[in-house]
């Protein structure tokens, strides 16, 4: 394949950021996806669970912070 451009290679082809991966904690019986944040916390994702109620649950609200790191 032939590219006719003027910009860089690195223009056209740049690196995506990488990403933080997504843990899996229990928390408070429900499993729950759980990414670190670029200030050290840890924020809810995302809630896996079967139960309606558990959504309406304030605790398990998406970008809540559930942990910080301490050092």
């Amino acid at each position: 394949m032939t590219i006719y451009t003027p910009l860089s290679l690195d223009d056209i082809f740049m690196e995506k950021p990488a990403a933080t991966p997504i843990q899996e904690w229990w928390i408070d019986g429900r499993l729950c996806l759980i990414r670190r944040d670029k200030d050290g916390y840890f924020r809810l994702e995302r809630l896996v669970s079967s139960d309606p109620q558990d959504y309406l649950d304030q605790r398990f609200q998406p970008n809540r912070v559930v942990a910080t790191i301490l050092f």
